[in-house]
């Protein structure tokens, strides 16, 4: 059985419902020493981070033609955990229900990873995320590059090899006014900070300024 190691990322902007993207890096090293490696990514035009997470393991293990003996790397919390926790078959055995009682989200692509899972030998295993771990901070890159993209796909769980283009969809920046920035502690000079505040601030006060107008005219209609 071959050995292949798996690196993967996802990406949301203005998650929960924004444009995503994943990103994943699937390696493999034949008997002479000689190393394969392919890169997969893609942007949806309305997703979650969670979604991106899932479909960049799917993608990956997907494209493995044959039964591999697989180390996936993520860090995701949200991925690793439920198979280290054992929650997802709990999940299966329990109509895709979690010990609530409640429905478990994104349950399709569970169950499509799961597919794979049973396929596989695969081991997970959590990286902490932007902490100058190589293969994840390409993943990282190839996520949100596809999330920012012009090029964005349906997320309606179908095809993830050839999804459904999304037409005239748009991507919201990263400094888009519908995403905020994303903000990871003590990587930014006091200057920076300063910007990024202020720049905020003003954001903030904008959307007061319309949550008030907004108010002001329901209310108006109903007297």
């Amino acid at each position: 059985m071959p050995d292949v190691t798996i690196y993967t990322d996802g990406a949301a902007r203005g998650n929960p419902n924004g444009p995503g993207g994943y990103g994943a890096i699937v390696r493999y090293e034949d008997a002479s020493g000689k190393v394969f490696e392919r890169e997969y990514s893609a942007g949806f035009a309305v997703t979650t981070n969670n979604r991106m997470e899932l479909m960049a393991a799917i993608v990956a293990l997907e494209n493995l033609k044959v039964p591999c003996r697989v180390t996936l790397y993520s860090d995701s919390k949200y991925l690793v955990d439920a198979y280290e926790q054992g929650w997802v078959w709990y999940w299966r055995t329990h109509g895709w229900r979690n010990k609530q009682g409640d429905a478990v989200k994104n349950a399709e692509l569970w169950q499509r990873l799961l597919e794979q899972t049973d396929r596989h030998e695969v081991t997970f295993s959590w990286v902490k995320g932007h902490n100058g771990h190589a293969e994840n901070e390409r993943c990282d890159e190839l996520a949100t590059t596809a999330a920012d993209g012009e090029e964005l796909y349906v997320d309606d769980g179908g095809d993830l090899r050839e999804p459904a283009r999304c037409e005239g969809a748009t991507a919201v920046k990263k400094d888009g006014a519908d995403a905020l920035p994303e903000y990871v502690p003590g990587t930014l000079s006091p200057e920076e900070l300063y910007a990024r505040i202020e720049a905020l601030r003003e954001r903030i006060d904008a959307e007061m300024e319309l949550l008030e107008r907004m108010e002001e005219e329901y209310y108006a209609d109903g007297e």
